[in-house]
């Protein structure tokens, strides 16, 4: 009982954040929030669906039931989507949006049959949209850019995000925030064992730092292998340091690959042996509790562990992760979260209205507040730490170095993440394969090749 009494306090404690955040958007002017308010720029009525009637549309009676395809796993995510509903509820009585909160891993399964079906949601929230453009699912959403009054135009973004959503001059996604996967350190932890944080230079650094910190039932290093997303995701990090793009199986790469599947062969004994069974929830628990001290993860980093312990976000530090023996430097993969049209909806245009306001400073700025960093160059620096303030009382002054952290990692580390055809198949793949691996099933080279043989078949599947 006790738990619950926690949780529901924290619920509490966000709800007024969130409120205090969204009253001090509207600077007491009360036609903020009414139906008149429009984006910037937007007029009362529009143009209906592209192309089709030609009807206008009146903003202040539209009807319309949307259904918001809604991957935020963290209690502030959840909340800032209600919190979005309830504003927008007031400024379109007659809009009403149903959020389906689906996982991150299991989204695409879900959605790709309810397309096939003609059962299409509405708006969508992305990261790679590669699979959906593939099963033609997604809307390009250029034409709407290039509305005269469209309050979001392609130059709003900051350079690279834009170009993750684009597939053959088509956007098919506007980013919201810029994501970046990288490696957290719990610099106490590291300090304690005896190094420092710029003592990570290279995966062998990260092995002697993760030995050292294993003791006392604490480990160094821990990788989520239990959800397939994650268990390709972690490699696919590391491997860009080592110049290594994980779907690339020729022989030219086969030295780097062997070295990115024996870097985690040498941490597997500093890591607790219930990470064979982890996701997400479970590694970003482990780490909260200082159980961990290293995590490979992202910009979605304080988002995840706050609620379960704030004090670790003043022990964490953001670095890229380190050089590969073959790697040329240290990279970050960046890429972004962002909303799209599916393109079976019945309702394109009110679901545009709502990623136009999704996408407008208020909101924008609330987003990068709970996960890091904006996509958008008009978002305030400084307004994002002003709310984020709010959103993490408790932890304030190390969340802001962990954005400080991530901005020079985008900056002097970020290459543009690739988009892999099939990626979800390919992930299965390599989660078999690693478990394997890890388990002292397979050694190296049959590592290699079983992963190999099941890569190259989903990339002939796919291939055009």
């Amino acid at each position: 009982m006790k738990t619950g009494k926690k949780g529901a306090a924290r619920l509490i404690g966000l709800i007024l954040v969130f409120s205090l955040i969204f009253a001090g958007c509207s600077n007491g002017n009360k036609n903020e929030a009414s139906p008149e308010a429009q984006p910037s720029g937007t007029p009362a009525s529009s143009s209906a669906n592209a192309g089709s009637s030609g009807e206008e549309i009146d903003w202040k009676t539209v009807k319309a039931d949307i259904r918001f395809v809604y991957p935020g796993t963290s209690e502030s995510e959840k909340l800032f989507a209600e919190t979005f509903k309830n504003a927008m509820k007031e400024k379109y009585p007659n809009v009403n949006i149903e959020f389906m909160y689906l996982s991150w891993a299991d989204m695409e399964k879900k959605i790709s049959v309810m397309i096939s079906t003609g059962d299409v949601p509405d708006i969508a929230t992305t990261q790679d949209v590669t699979n959906f453009v593939q099963m033609d699912g997604l809307e390009d959403l250029a034409p709407y850019m290039q509305r005269e009054n469209s309050t979001v135009k392609t130059d709003n973004f900051l350079p690279g995000t834009l170009d993750y959503s684009t597939i053959d001059g088509k956007i098919y996604a506007a980013p919201a925030t810029a994501n970046a996967f990288n490696l957290m350190v719990n610099e106490k932890m590291l300090n304690d064992a005896g190094m420092k944080l710029e003592d990570l230079q290279t995966w062998a650094d990260v092995e002697k730092a993760a030995e050292l910190m294993t003791k006392d039932g604490k480990y160094g290093f821990g990788y989520p292998l239990g959800v397939a997303r994650f268990a390709f995701r972690v490699p696919f990090t590391a491997g860009y340091s080592n110049d290594l793009l994980i779907a690339d199986t020729s022989e030219q790469s086969k030295g780097k690959y062997i070295e990115l599947l024996n870097h985690f062969k040498n941490l597997e004994a500093f890591q607790p042996k219930a990470h064979l069974t982890w996701g997400y929830p479970e590694m970003f628990r482990a780490y909260s509790n200082g159980e961990v001290g290293m995590i490979p993860a992202g910009t979605f980093f304080s988002a995840n562990v706050y609620s379960i312990n704030p004090d670790i976000i003043n022990v964490s530090r953001a670095i890229p992760y380190p050089k590969g023996p073959s790697g040329s430097a240290a990279k970050t993969p960046v890429a972004n979260s962002g909303f799209g049209i599916y393109k079976g909806s019945k309702n394109k245009e009110v679901a545009w209205r709502l990623i136009e306001e999704l996408l407008s400073p208020e909101f924008n700025s609330t987003q990068a507040a709970i996960l890091n960093i904006s996509a958008e160059k008009e978002t305030s620096l400084d307004e994002v730490i002003k709310k984020a303030e709010n959103v993490y009382p408790k932890a304030i002054e190390g969340h802001k170095r962990v954005i400080e952290d991530f901005l020079g990692i985008v900056d002097k580390t970020g290459v543009p993440m690739d988009k892999i055809i099939g990626q979800p198949e390919m992930e299965t793949v390599v989660q078999d394969i690693m478990v394997k691996f890890l388990t002292n099933k397979v050694d190296a080279e049959e590592a290699y090749g079983a992963i190999k043989k099941g890569i190259d078949s989903v990339a002939t599947k796919y291939a055009k």
